[in-house]
């Protein structure tokens, strides 16, 4: 979704389509301009009356208002229209759903453009002197008249350094994201522009049982499936061998919702046979979208027009097996962001070296009580090839984009009520998390998505204790009162049932990681794991396609006074010789494959969407 002046519109149009099989619309109403591309099988966008029209990009299921939560049952944009004329804009408030919306009221002479929760579909916008620019993708603003941008030099650091800019920053000047949670209202003529925030995390642990936190869970996720689906459409799943999608697939069978299971691997490990056994346990049919050799490379070609400068190009992890996924189901679920609510993978937590069995995180929660130690736990070095252009450090970089205020704690234009919780809800909004490339890049794909993003889950987060959340076994828990059998089966990283008791759980993980380090192998190829994701390290040491998409852009590459061409050569060297480089080398790889990257120096226009 994209809007601004009318003019050159329909390249604006055409970038924001993945393949050639997406329906796209463009409406013009007085000085408002609007384009959304969709996938032929989802809802109509938008939705005209006398004197308000509503765009709409996503999924609304529920709508929590005066009279109580109530389920939605007709298209989204209808139904934002419709609760748009009885509540106003503060209907936005009571939306159970992922989504970025606008809506044209005539009769006020504004535009609003509200956001979810958690942000979970990003808006980039530009202000100009005569309005503003906005667009879903960030890649197609600089094809727009009206936007003069480049690159700015720290924010960029950032997404080197990090593979993300926080907040509502990007790297792009004068180019922000609108943020999460809120609602930004533009007069028609240009000249005024207020964002309010409709919501913000409150965290507030209970004292809860991790029975009752895991009940609920389980409960509100069949509920949501009962919600959201519809027993005459084809569903998919991207299952693993751990438990998040596995949770998932039960309460799937819950609801009596058929499902076909999808495997991704490099080749048969044991990962892949712990998926196959968890879905004939559930009597679901699974395939195995296996990667070659050459997956990745062309991954690196095709996914970072997707990008949001947030992760990198391998995250669209099913991107190679869209046509075989469209032809097969209608809709893709996929356990994304389980782990971020309900096993608090992103709360800082101490590390231990216990030599030959590796390092591994300690699950006791380590607060930071000052703004340096916040920062500090967040930043890491700037790789070689940027770090001669910063005039101070990454952590300094960082800082200055921190402050405390009377609200509680700012970091990149986002208030959180307290350190505390700009930490365990570090996820406002996900953009601060790299996987978001995942979730925002698997919907161009295909209509997909997560029973997680759930505003009913999201409370159930905010009022779980942190102890819980890292050593609750709540996933584990909910999947037992579901399906046990489902829960009996090892989970794919850890050689124990999901069902068993946390410590089991860590053991079994700390052990399975050191025999798959010291045991397991030589595989046929250098790249291949046990586990389920390619070791790229490996990868990049054996594969030359990193080294050839640095050649490439050789001359890109020394034209852009932020980066050295030595500091690349010097970071790919040192990666070669052992050090761990990968983050650095991808996401300078995704950064050279950005079509933005080509149009901010004039050397690129749109390319013809493929298949």
């Amino acid at each position: 979704m994209q809007a601004g002046g009318g003019e050159r519109i329909e390249a604006l149009t055409a970038d924001l389509c993945w393949n050639d099989r997406e329906a796209t619309e463009e409406v013009t109403k007085e000085d408002l301009t609007v384009a959304i591309a969709a996938h032929p099988s989802e809802p109509p966008p938008v939705r005209t009356g006398t004197d308000v029209t509503v765009w709409l990009w996503g999924s609304v299921w529920g709508f929590d208002g005066p009279a109580g939560y109530s389920v939605l049952d007709g298209p989204a944009a209808v139904e934002c229209a419709r609760l748009y004329e009885e509540h106003g804009p503060e209907f936005v408030g009571g939306l159970n759903g992922s989504f970025v919306g606008v809506v044209h009221d005539r009769s006020e002479g504004t535009v609003s453009l509200f956001t979810d929760r958690l942000g979970s579909r990003a808006v980039h916008y530009y202000r100009t002197d005569e309005g503003v620019v906005f667009s879903t993708n960030v890649q197609s603003l600089a094809l727009h008249p009206a936007v003069e941008t480049g690159f700015d030099v720290e924010y960029l650091a950032e997404y080197f350094s990090l593979q993300r800019t926080f907040g509502v920053k990007t790297p792009l000047e004068g180019v922000e994201r609108l943020p999460p949670g809120s609602i930004t209202t533009v007069s028609t003529d240009g000249t005024t522009m207020e964002t309010e925030r409709y919501w913000s995390p409150d965290y507030d642990p209970g004292d809860v049982s991790r029975e009752s936190v895991s009940r609920r869970l389980a409960e509100t996720l069949v509920r949501a499936v009962e919600e959201r689906t519809d027993p005459d459409t084809e569903y998919g799943l991207l299952l693993s061998g751990g438990s998040d999608s596995r949770l998932t697939l039960a309460a799937l069978r819950a609801a009596d919702r058929d499902v076909q299971c999808y495997h991704l691997a490099d080749w048969v490990n044991p990962e892949a046979r712990t998926a196959k056994r968890v879905a004939e346990a559930a009597d679901a049919p699974i395939t195995l979208l296996r990667r070659d050799r050459d997956y990745q490379a062309r991954a690196s070609k095709r996914t970072p027009r997707a990008g949001n400068f947030v992760g990198y190009f391998n995250q669209i992890h099913a991107a190679g097996f869209e046509g075989r996924l469209r032809e097969d189901v209608e809709f893709l679920f996929t356990g994304h962001y389980g782990d971020m609510l309900f096993k608090g993978n992103h709360v800082p937590t101490p590390r231990i070296d216990v030599g030959g069995f590796g390092s591994f995180p300690v699950p006791l929660e380590e607060r930071a009580e000052s703004v340096e130690e916040y920062v500090s736990g967040r930043v890491s070095e700037a790789p070689a090839y940027v770090r001669g252009a910063l005039s101070r450090g990454i952590e300094e970089v960082y800082a200055a984009n921190v402050s405390r205020e009377e609200e509680g704690i700012v970091d990149h234009g986002v208030t959180y009520g307290s350190l505390r919780e700009a930490t365990v809800c570090s996820r406002f909004p996900l953009t601060n998390g790299t996987s978001q490339f995942f979730y925002h890049g698997t919907l161009q794909t295909m209509p997909s998505g997560t029973l997680f993003l759930d505003n009913r889950l999201i409370d159930l987060f905010l009022s779980t204790p942190v102890s819980d959340l890292l050593r609750g076994n709540l996933i584990g828990r909910a999947i037992e009162h579901l399906d046990p059998d489902l829960a009996k089966i090892p989970h794919g990283s850890t050689n124990v049932p999901v069902s068993a008791p946390f410590a089991l759980q860590h053991a079994g993980r700390v052990l399975t990681a050191f025999r798959r380090r010291h045991f397991s192998g030589p595989f046929e190829e250098p790249h291949w794991t046990a586990g389920p994701w390619t070791d790229h390290a490996e990868l990049i040491r054996t594969h030359g396609f990193v080294r050839e998409t640095i050649d490439e852009h050789e001359d890109l590459i020394r034209s852009l006074p932020f980066l050295s061409w030595e500091g690349v050569n010097e970071c790919y060297r040192a990666h070669l010789d052992g050090e761990d480089n990968l983050a650095a080398l991808y996401t300078l790889v995704t950064f050279l494959r950005m079509p933005l990257t080509r149009r901010l120096t004039g050397e690129e226009r749109p390319a013809t969407p493929t298949a």
